[in-house]
């Protein structure tokens, strides 16, 4: 079944709403697919597939990327069924690779937002921040996950009320865009 999924052509309808999203071209997309394919011929990605596939974008080691990676298929996986089809794939690699700052930080909000509540709250951003610093190769020592954390929930908590709104997210690193390095890691 899974080399039928492989041959058969994407969705007229699929490619247009893909080139729409996407900005991409129609061939573009079709060689997106046909590798997507090869990685994961019955047309979705589980975590583990997903993590070779995406370790190979990246320069890190093996042991840098994996955490974030889980992070990055939790983003990716809009529907949250445990799987990334490929439209998922595209448009969040596209939009996490070449959307515009607010593009991908919403992509971004997803990676802390770990329990799909539509806030952030402490744990969760520390959670991430610590993968992020480990992908980095940032010290603990020097400014712990948790300071940063307390200092980034006093800059962008509005209203208070301990957790992180969308909202208060993305305008908050639209105002401090030297955070960035460390909150997301789609920077180029």
């Amino acid at each position: 079944m899974g080399n039928k999924i492989q041959q058969s052509p994407l969705d007229q309808n699929i490619l247009d709403k893909l080139m729409e999203e996407t900005g991409l071209e129609r061939e573009v997309i079709i060689a997106w697919r046909k590798q997507f394919l090869l990685s994961s011929p019955s047309g979705k990605m589980g975590r583990k597939d997903f993590f070779k596939f995406y370790r190979s974008l990246r320069v890190e080691s093996d042991d840098k990327v994996k955490e974030i990676a889980n992070f990055v298929f939790t983003a990716f996986d809009r529907d949250s069924n445990g799987k990334i089809d490929f439209t998922e794939f595209l448009c969040g690699y596209t939009i996490t690779s070449l959307g515009t700052m607010r593009q991908k930080l919403d992509y971004v909000f997803a990676i802390y937002d770990n329990d799909k509540n539509n806030s952030i709250d402490r744990k969760e951003m520390i959670r991430v921040i610590s993968a992020m610093y480990s992908l980095l190769g940032k010290p603990n020592d020097d400014y712990p996950p948790e300071r940063f954390t307390d200092d980034v929930f006093s800059l962008f908590d509005t209203n208070k009320d301990r957790a992180l709104t969308k909202d208060e997210f993305i305008e908050g690193v639209m105002k401090n865009p030297y955070l960035s390095d460390i909150i997301s890691p789609f920077n180029e």
